[in-house]
């Protein structure tokens, strides 16, 4: 993969022993994933320094070891060699930087406030039908997340799809000039992350951080429904192309409709239009899978290989996941993050499928919200009453979600403890109701979920 030579070529680094390996085939910074053959990648910036687990890292397999302080490397192993560095997660990123400029295959960059693991997998799936993808592994999208990543690629791989996240001005900048992307794909942009940006036009500013980066003779493919990321287009140094629903773009969703087993819609690319479906929910799913449609067909893939492609699709859990193993009841667990945008998103979503079912919206506080969050929770409240006819009850889990249920006209119940609301939530579980979850990250709640599914297996 690369040489030991070329790591201290790439970082500046000084070998210190005697190498028994000349070739390092992977790199990790977690002790758990070293094999024979890997460099381990001693961090220093996080809770624990990671020189402390060399010898961890020695008895696991490692041949090499990246290290910033010199008094671990005293006392080599003929084992074991070292890369001695000024930084030793700068030097990780100038490693994974090195790497890419060796890669000659189509890199594609994928942000955005809400949507880009999800939106990442769907493009990975449908390029797939065709070509041996890589992707990003889970949402390993930081700073240490997408360097990781990239040396992830293999020599076999013929495309890779990485996602790159933010929660502060100048980390798109930091990621997108080590990946280099050949197509980058903006989402959205909306109020995720307002609290360390104080607006949507700073956060629209932090992720057209990526733009630049593109390659001139690559292209961007943004989401045309979002004003903010029009806004921001012009930053694109070579081709900018469009998706939106239902209005006219570059490629374009119409006639979308729903069933049991999913969402069902045609799109438009040119002069030709074909009739697609995916198995889940929500009209942002449909808006997701078009940057994914778009893209394939740039390089090579007809319409109707787009079209097999994504009848199989599959994107992580708890992406408005359809569960269907809790009690008789259906259940959509979106409760992998949320913020006031998405969370309307969800609710509005929600409201208008499953007509045969009565619904139960599960609800949790939104992070991240600074001095604004009780205004936040109040105005989710707020929306519930828009479509307050198509639900049946209302529970909130945490603690600033207090204010969803307090604002709400829907019959509800506030829950600060998850075992409690599992008590009260295991009547719904029948063939008469569908659930929805979502909140923040840090609420966990898919814990709500397999509490509610072991307290109804109890005898």
């Amino acid at each position: 993969m690369l040489t030991l030579q070329e790591i201290c070529e790439a970082t500046g680094g000084t070998l210190i022993g005697s190498p028994q390996h000349e070739t390092i085939d992977s790199f990790h910074f977690d002790t758990r994933m070293i094999s024979p053959g890997s460099m381990f990648i001693a961090l220093t910036g996080g809770a624990r320094d990671g020189h402390l687990f060399l010898s961890q890292a020695q008895e696991q397999g490692a041949s090499a070891a990246l290290i910033s302080n010199p008094d671990y490397a005293k006392e080599t192993s003929s084992k074991m060699v070292y890369v001695l560095v000024a930084d030793s997660q700068q030097a990780f990123a100038q490693i994974a930087q090195y790497y890419r400029n060796k890669l000659t295959i189509p890199i594609i960059a994928v942000t955005g406030s809400n949507g880009k693991t999800t939106t990442k997998d769907m493009i990975a799936h449908v390029l797939t039908h065709k070509k041996k993808v890589f992707k990003t592994y889970k949402n390993y999208n930081n700073h240490l997340g997408v360097p990781l990543s990239l040396l992830q690629i293999k020599a076999d791989d013929e495309m890779a799809v990485l996602e790159m996240g933010m929660n502060h001005a100048g980390e798109i900048d930091y990621l997108a000039n080590i990946v280099k992307p050949d197509v980058s794909v903006i989402i959205n942009v909306t109020d995720a992350h307002i609290e360390h940006l104080r607006s949507i036009e700073n956060i629209a500013k932090a992720k057209a951080e990526l733009l630049p980066h593109t390659s001139p003779s690559g292209f961007a493919i943004l989401n045309g429904d979002n004003p903010y990321v029009r806004g921001i287009s012009h930053l694109n140094p070579g081709k900018t192309y469009f998706y939106q629903l239902h209005e006219e773009a570059d490629i374009y969703a119409s006639d979308i409709r729903t069933n049991d087993q999913g969402t069902i819609f045609n799109v438009h690319y040119r002069d030709k239009s074909i009739e697609c479906s995916i198995p889940m929910f929500g009209v942002h799913n449909v808006s997701n899978t078009l940057p994914a449609i778009f893209i394939a067909l740039q390089f090579g893939y007809s319409l109707d290989d787009v079209k097999q492609a994504l009848i199989t699709l599959s994107i992580s859990p708890m992406r408005f996941e359809l569960v269907r193993d809790v009690g008789d009841c259906i259940i959509i667990n979106d409760a992998y993050n949320a913020s006031p945008t998405s969370m309307k998103s969800s609710i509005e979503t929600f409201s208008g499928i499953l007509p045969e079912y009565k619904k139960v919206l599960i609800l949790g506080d939104m992070f991240e919200l600074g001095e604004k969050s009780e205004a936040y929770h109040k105005e989710i409240g707020q929306f519930i009453d828009t479509y307050v006819q198509r639900f049946e009850f209302l529970v909130t889990v945490g603690t600033a979600s207090k204010n969803i249920s307090d604002q709400a006209s829907l019959p509800s119940r506030h829950f600060s403890d998850k075992k409690e609301a599992a008590l009260f939530l295991a009547k719904y579980a029948n063939s008469e109701h569908a659930l929805l979850f979502k909140a923040s990250r840090g609420m966990k709640l898919e814990e709500l979920i397999q509490e509610i599914k072991e307290s109804i297996s109890k005898p």
